[in-house]
Protein backbone atom coordinates (compact mmCIF):
# COMPACT_ATOMS: atom_id res chain seq x y z
CA UNK A 1 0.00 0.00 0.00
CA UNK A 2 1.14 3.35 -1.04
CA UNK A 3 -0.65 6.41 1.19
CA UNK A 4 0.82 9.14 -1.35
CA UNK A 5 -2.39 9.30 -2.35
CA UNK A 6 -4.20 9.87 0.39
CA UNK A 7 -1.79 12.54 1.32
CA UNK A 8 -1.94 14.30 -2.33
CA UNK A 9 -5.82 14.07 -2.08
CA UNK A 10 -5.98 15.58 1.64
CA UNK A 11 -3.21 18.43 0.13
CA UNK A 12 -5.64 19.17 -2.55
CA UNK A 13 -8.86 19.48 -0.27
CA UNK A 14 -6.68 22.01 1.98
CA UNK A 15 -5.29 24.40 -0.96
CA UNK A 16 -8.97 23.97 -2.38
CA UNK A 17 -10.03 25.18 1.36
CA UNK A 18 -7.55 28.02 1.61
CA UNK A 19 -7.88 29.51 -1.49
CA UNK A 20 -11.75 29.60 -1.42
CA UNK A 21 -11.65 31.20 2.43
CA UNK A 22 -9.01 33.77 0.63
CA UNK A 23 -11.38 34.64 -2.39
CA UNK A 24 -13.77 35.04 0.54
CA UNK A 25 -12.19 37.30 2.87
CA UNK A 26 -11.17 39.42 -0.17
CA UNK A 27 -14.38 39.83 -1.92
CA UNK A 28 -16.38 40.34 1.39
CA UNK A 29 -13.92 43.17 3.42
CA UNK A 30 -13.69 45.17 0.21
CA UNK A 31 -16.34 47.36 -1.57
CA UNK A 32 -16.01 46.83 -5.13
CA UNK A 33 -17.20 50.25 -6.61
CA UNK A 34 -17.17 50.65 -10.59
CA UNK A 35 -19.40 53.27 -11.19
CA UNK A 36 -19.41 55.89 -14.29
CA UNK A 37 -17.52 59.07 -14.39
CA UNK A 38 -20.12 61.03 -12.75
CA UNK A 39 -21.49 58.55 -10.49
CA UNK A 40 -17.72 58.53 -9.08
CA UNK A 41 -17.93 61.96 -7.38
CA UNK A 42 -21.06 61.01 -6.13
CA UNK A 43 -19.84 57.30 -4.47
CA UNK A 44 -16.88 59.35 -3.30
CA UNK A 45 -19.05 62.74 -1.79
CA UNK A 46 -21.17 60.15 -0.05
CA UNK A 47 -18.72 58.16 1.69
CA UNK A 48 -16.46 61.18 2.76
CA UNK A 49 -19.85 62.47 4.22
CA UNK A 50 -20.19 59.83 6.24
CA UNK A 51 -17.01 59.33 7.29
CA UNK A 52 -17.48 62.65 8.44
CA UNK A 53 -20.42 62.02 10.96
CA UNK A 54 -18.72 59.16 12.14
CA UNK A 55 -15.30 60.79 12.86
CA UNK A 56 -17.34 63.47 14.59
CA UNK A 57 -19.50 60.93 16.84
CA UNK A 58 -16.09 59.40 18.03
CA UNK A 59 -14.11 62.03 18.24
CA UNK A 60 -12.10 61.87 21.50
CA UNK A 61 -11.71 65.08 23.76
CA UNK A 62 -8.60 65.48 22.88
CA UNK A 63 -9.08 65.98 19.06
CA UNK A 64 -12.35 68.52 19.61
CA UNK A 65 -14.14 69.72 22.26
CA UNK A 66 -17.54 68.13 21.52
CA UNK A 67 -18.43 65.23 20.07
CA UNK A 68 -21.68 65.02 17.36
CA UNK A 69 -23.83 63.49 20.29
CA UNK A 70 -23.04 66.62 22.45
CA UNK A 71 -23.46 69.04 20.07
CA UNK A 72 -26.72 67.65 19.33
CA UNK A 73 -27.39 67.99 23.02
CA UNK A 74 -26.61 71.29 22.87
CA UNK A 75 -28.76 73.10 20.85
CA UNK A 76 -30.99 75.41 21.39
CA UNK A 77 -33.89 74.51 19.28
CA UNK A 78 -33.77 77.37 17.18
CA UNK A 79 -33.95 77.18 13.78
CA UNK A 80 -31.00 77.95 11.27
CA UNK A 81 -31.81 80.99 8.67
CA UNK A 82 -30.13 81.41 5.17
CA UNK A 83 -27.68 83.33 4.63
CA UNK A 84 -26.09 83.51 8.50
CA UNK A 85 -23.78 81.49 10.35
CA UNK A 86 -25.08 78.59 12.55
CA UNK A 87 -26.53 78.68 15.99
CA UNK A 88 -23.69 79.24 19.01
CA UNK A 89 -24.50 75.81 20.26
CA UNK A 90 -23.22 74.40 17.17
CA UNK A 91 -20.51 75.81 15.79
CA UNK A 92 -17.99 72.81 17.20
CA UNK A 93 -20.47 70.57 14.71
CA UNK A 94 -19.65 73.32 11.88
CA UNK A 95 -16.31 73.70 12.47
CA UNK A 96 -15.35 70.02 12.53
CA UNK A 97 -17.56 69.19 9.30
CA UNK A 98 -15.96 72.31 7.95
CA UNK A 99 -12.41 70.64 8.62
CA UNK A 100 -13.57 67.39 7.68
CA UNK A 101 -15.25 68.21 4.53
CA UNK A 102 -12.90 70.65 2.65
CA UNK A 103 -14.18 72.77 -0.51
CA UNK A 104 -17.57 71.13 0.25
CA UNK A 105 -20.77 72.94 0.92
CA UNK A 106 -23.40 71.17 3.17
CA UNK A 107 -26.71 71.49 5.32
CA UNK A 108 -27.55 69.83 8.12
CA UNK A 109 -31.12 68.99 9.33
CA UNK A 110 -32.13 67.09 12.44
CA UNK A 111 -35.17 64.90 12.69
CA UNK A 112 -36.83 63.69 15.42
CA UNK A 113 -40.22 62.77 16.81
CA UNK A 114 -41.99 64.97 19.72
CA UNK A 115 -45.95 63.58 20.39
CA UNK A 116 -46.04 61.28 17.37
CA UNK A 117 -44.89 63.94 15.32
CA UNK A 118 -41.47 63.80 13.11
CA UNK A 119 -40.05 67.52 12.90
CA UNK A 120 -37.36 68.22 10.51
CA UNK A 121 -35.32 71.35 11.79
CA UNK A 122 -32.66 72.92 9.95
CA UNK A 123 -29.27 73.93 11.68
CA UNK A 124 -26.38 74.93 9.59
CA UNK A 125 -27.34 76.01 6.16
CA UNK A 126 -24.32 76.72 3.94
CA UNK A 127 -26.47 76.99 0.70
CA UNK A 128 -29.08 75.59 -2.06
CA UNK A 129 -28.18 71.84 -2.77
CA UNK A 130 -26.86 71.78 -6.27
CA UNK A 131 -27.90 68.27 -8.64
CA UNK A 132 -25.30 66.26 -7.31
CA UNK A 133 -26.37 66.50 -3.88
CA UNK A 134 -26.00 63.48 -1.76
CA UNK A 135 -27.95 62.84 1.78
CA UNK A 136 -26.03 60.47 4.47
CA UNK A 137 -27.95 60.16 7.90
CA UNK A 138 -26.08 59.50 11.25
CA UNK A 139 -28.01 58.52 14.35
CA UNK A 140 -27.97 59.81 17.95
CA UNK A 141 -29.23 59.40 21.41
CA UNK A 142 -29.68 61.54 23.78
CA UNK A 143 -30.54 61.03 27.50
CA UNK A 144 -31.41 64.03 30.22
CA UNK A 145 -28.12 63.90 31.42
CA UNK A 146 -26.21 64.65 28.29
CA UNK A 147 -28.75 67.33 27.38
CA UNK A 148 -28.22 68.84 30.90
CA UNK A 149 -24.47 69.05 31.05
CA UNK A 150 -24.25 70.55 27.29
CA UNK A 151 -26.87 72.83 28.20
CA UNK A 152 -29.20 72.18 25.53
CA UNK A 153 -33.13 72.78 25.21
CA UNK A 154 -34.33 69.52 24.96
CA UNK A 155 -37.46 68.32 27.24
CA UNK A 156 -36.64 65.04 28.66
CA UNK A 157 -38.31 63.06 31.27
CA UNK A 158 -35.13 61.75 34.06
CA UNK A 159 -35.33 58.21 32.24
CA UNK A 160 -36.37 59.23 28.30
CA UNK A 161 -33.89 58.50 25.59
CA UNK A 162 -34.42 61.01 22.49
CA UNK A 163 -32.94 59.27 18.79
CA UNK A 164 -32.51 62.07 16.88
CA UNK A 165 -31.68 61.45 12.99
CA UNK A 166 -28.54 63.95 12.19
CA UNK A 167 -29.02 64.73 7.81
CA UNK A 168 -26.16 66.09 6.37
CA UNK A 169 -26.63 66.86 3.17
CA UNK A 170 -23.67 67.57 0.85
CA UNK A 171 -22.27 68.77 -2.76
CA UNK A 172 -19.53 70.25 -4.61
CA UNK A 173 -19.61 73.42 -6.44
Amino acid sequence: MNNKAQLHTLEGLGAAVLMTLTILTISQSTMIVTPQNELAVDVHLEQMSNDALTVMDIAPHSSAQYNLTECIAGWDMTEATYPSSPTSDLDELDEGLSYLLPNILYNVDLAYFENDNLNVKKVIIKGSPADNAVVVRHFVTLTNETVSDMGGAWNLAEDELKVVEVRLTAWKV
